[in-house]
């Protein structure tokens, strides 16, 4: 299981770095926004870079949002796995984690207050960042 592999250390920080015309990464294929409403999570998927989607990288990213729902079944949940093993950013109430798995890295950003967005699932095409943009090869 993933969360096992979750790391306050981000694996890949220049790749943040590297911003397009659109301003997000170059090698951020998308992201889910979500909020959890006392009752059930909620999310909203924020498509970025639409040329890095591969079905691989969309299997795993969307896998690993089931993952999540799983592991954190509420925001109380997620908070408690926070205070414990997450960085703390500025904001008491909110952390970030990262994890690498085999199509792409992950920025868990998990706000922990009630009444805002609590979670934001970045993906990173490892494709992209290797310069083979989709997992196209250049000579085909």
């Amino acid at each position: 299981m993933w969360i096992e592999k979750l790391s306050n250390k981000n694996p890949c920080p220049e790749a943040w770095q590297d911003k397009g015309e659109n301003g997000y990464p170059k090698s951020e294929m998308g992201y889910f926004r979500c909020d959890y409403d006392g009752y059930k999570w909620w999310n909203t998927v924020w498509p970025v870079n639409r040329e890095l989607e591969t079905p691989e990288l969309i299997r795993e990213f969307d896998s690993l949002y089931d993952e999540f729902l799983k592991v954190f079944p509420s925001r109380e949940a997620m908070g408690v796995y926070c205070r414990s093993h997450a960085e703390p950013t500025s904001d008491p109430t909110e952390f970030n984690v990262y994890l690498e798995l085999e199509h792409g890295f992950y920025w868990l950003r998990m706000i922990t207050r009630k009444g805002d967005y609590n979670l934001y699932l970045h993906c990173l095409s490892k494709a992209a960042l290797a310069g083979n943009k989709g997992g196209q090869n250049d000579d085909e």
